[in-house]
């Protein structure tokens, strides 16, 4: 499959990759001004990490089958969402609000991949 332009992939990559580590950097400093603001910077993370890296995919593989491009945005959601649930079980703090914000990062970017590319 040829994707009609790698552009908008090439800047979604660059701004969600900018907006993971400006969130991660300073998010500390951010907590506690108010609970919307502290419930994106707690679950920002998990969407742009993940809509960032299925974004990645058609800029380092020029022709890719539909199929095994689906084949990957299921393996990149299932990691992300193995290692949300993981968290329950480690000492680490399990919040539903990312795993929603993984699985909105998934259909957002089906939806514009389906949207830029009518032939798939």
């Amino acid at each position: 499959m040829q994707f009609k332009s790698k552009t908008f992939y090439i800047y979604s990559f660059s701004i969600c990759l900018f907006l993971a580590l400006l969130v991660k950097f300073f998010r500390e400093s951010l907590y506690g001004i108010n609970l919307p603001i502290d419930m994106f910077l707690g679950s920002a993370p998990s969407f742009l990490y993940l809509f960032g890296l299925i974004s990645a995919i058609p800029i380092f593989y020029k022709n890719i089958e539909f199929s095994s491009f689906q084949k990957s945005w299921f393996a990149l959601t299932c990691g992300a969402l193995i290692y949300e649930f993981e968290q329950y079980w480690t000492s680490r703090v399990f919040d539903y609000n990312d795993v929603i914000a993984t699985l909105l990062g998934l259909v957002l970017i089906v939806i514009i991949h389906r949207a830029n590319n009518t032939n798939t």
